[in-house]
């Protein structure tokens, strides 16, 4: 709880400060690129989080992995997170200031889980149907989960729609081993 406060607070400074700067765009890529990173390399993150590696080696790799890939403001802002010991918030700063990005934009994010990949009349049909209920812009993102055997499961912010096989046949069960009402003669 304290952690996900300290990096929203983190995240809305910068958000505000790219804001006072006209360049909410180019620090959003930033970010996005700067998560993608230390997603993509749990050997970074384990260094990053490591109290072990002084903060002049951080600050090391840090030049060499973003100072030329990302805006100055951005790089800046990763060595004052550094600076004050908050690289073990990084991961969770970055996810709330694209949080923040996206409310601005008004855009939300749909994880659609099917088992075999949608084609685009379906991706379309459920972005339309999404957005005509939520008058947003969807970004969707599909996740392949062959254990749901077929149907689909829709999840955006506190919604969840399960309309798997997987989810029916639990009921089914549920259903035919209840033991709740008896006959009696």
């Amino acid at each position: 709880m304290k952690r996900t406060k300290l990096a929203a607070r983190y995240a809305k400074a910068l958000f505000e400060f790219a804001k006072e700067r006209n360049e909410v765009e180019e620090i959003s890529k930033d970010i996005l690129l700067i998560d993608d990173t230390f997603d993509n390399n749990p050997e970074l993150r384990f260094t990053f989080n490591s109290p072990i590696v002084h903060s002049d080696k951080k600050a090391a790799i840090l030049r060499d992995l973003f100072e030329s890939r990302v805006s100055e403001p951005s790089f800046r802002y990763l060595m004052l997170i550094l600076r004050k010991g908050r690289e073990l918030q990084l991961d969770t700063i970055c996810s709330e200031y694209v949080k923040i990005y996206k409310a601005s934009k008004n855009i939300v994010t749909l994880d659609v889980f099917t088992a075999q990949p949608m084609d685009d009349a379906a991706r379309e049909k459920i972005k339309a149907k999404v957005a005509g209920g939520t008058n947003a812009n969807i970004e969707l993102v599909e996740h392949l989960s062959p254990e749901l055997i077929g149907g689909i499961v829709i999840k955006y912010n506190d919604y969840m729609m399960d309309a798997s096989i997987l989810n029916s046949l639990n009921k089914l069960k549920r259903e035919l081993t209840d033991n709740t009402y008896q006959v009696s003669f």
